[in-house]
């Protein structure tokens, strides 16, 4: 019987000395744009040069995969709140292509969808957002954050309360007060 072995693609040395001890490399390749795309148990690093920037999963909002392209939007925070809520907004996609098929797009999403404990919709006058408990690499339990729907205020009257309200009920514990533009 022969059994092949494949060749994992190496880990760019602008990573050496960045991973921690315990941050296990998933997938790793080479986009046809030149970074090389990293992937490990806490974030999606994009490695240029000698350059190497890691996005922590949680900051991921959408990654989606059509022809050969992987497009991540992640986020931006724009504020946190005293009991640890983050307010985010989407940032301009960013796009990568790849010459051949690789485990890293499959990783994309399962860690994107593996951060997001529970979300729900919060349809709110003058500011939608997409509510989320999200596990945060390297930090214990779930962790709310708040994704606002473009050019939403997020000093709109009540907002804040209705947003604890969700918090509430992701968490299981009994809500109070308002929950939805609907109530």
């Amino acid at each position: 019987m022969r059994f092949r072995v494949r060749r994992r693609s190496a880990v760019p040395p602008a990573l050496s000395g960045k991973l921690a001890a315990d941050e296990l490399v998933t997938a790793v390749a080479q986009t046809t744009q030149g970074p090389v795309l990293v992937c490990t148990r806490r974030a999606l690093w994009r490695v240029v040069g000698d350059d190497a920037d890691p996005l922590g999963w949680d900051r991921v909002a959408k990654a989606k995969l059509d022809a050969g392209r992987l497009t991540i939007t992640a986020t931006v925070e724009v504020e946190v709140w005293a009991d640890g809520t983050s307010m985010v907004r989407d940032a301009e996609p960013v796009e990568y292509r790849f010459a051949q098929s690789t485990k890293v797009t499959d990783q994309v999403h399962a860690r994107v969808r593996r951060s997001v404990a529970a979300s729900r919709y919060l349809p709110w006058p003058g500011c939608g957002a997409w509510v989320a408990l999200r596990r945060v690499p390297g930090r214990d339990g779930l962790h709310p954050q708040v994704r606002l729907d473009p050019g939403a205020d997020p000093a709109a009257p009540g907002f804040t309360d209705a947003v604890a309200a969700v918090v509430a009920e992701l968490r299981g514990a009994r809500p109070t007060g308002v929950t939805g533009a609907d109530d």
